[in-house]
């Protein structure tokens, strides 16, 4: 079983804003970027390889969403969870990424597992 992190998911109000504050002020690269028809999603690279994904989503409330991880398999992991108290939030979600799920850790911090489909890995997670 493999669970690693990936990027910390913050909800922003302007997504145009964001990404300037963290290229121009922090000094991060762009990822990659999706577009979506409520906002968008950007992924923004530090240089020693954290990173953070923005999305403008008016749905959901700004800051700190959720912390993003790659899992190699997400049905094993839940079991694992499961066997050690931990439930997921609601159902197996399927993306244009991969599947997922939230869980939450013991202070409440939401963590998103994502078994990303190969696709996706081979082109964004080399």
């Amino acid at each position: 079983m493999r669970v690693t992190v990936q990027y910390s998911t913050m909800i922003v109000n302007n997504l145009e804003e964001s990404v300037d504050f963290y290229e121009n002020v922090l000094g991060f690269s762009r990822g990659y970027h999706v577009d979506l028809p409520f906002g968008g999603i950007t992924i923004m690279n530090s240089s020693d390889g954290a990173s953070v994904e923005l999305i403008e989503a008016p749905q959901f409330e700004t800051g700190l969403y959720s912390i993003g991880t790659d899992v190699d398999d997400l049905d094993e992991v839940i079991a694992y969870l499961k066997s050690k108290g931990f439930e997921p939030e609601g159902e197996i979600a399927t993306t244009t990424v991969g599947r997922q799920v939230f869980v939450l850790d013991p202070n409440g911090v939401r963590l998103c597992l994502i078994e990303h489909f190969d696709e996706y890995r081979e082109k964004y997670m080399k």
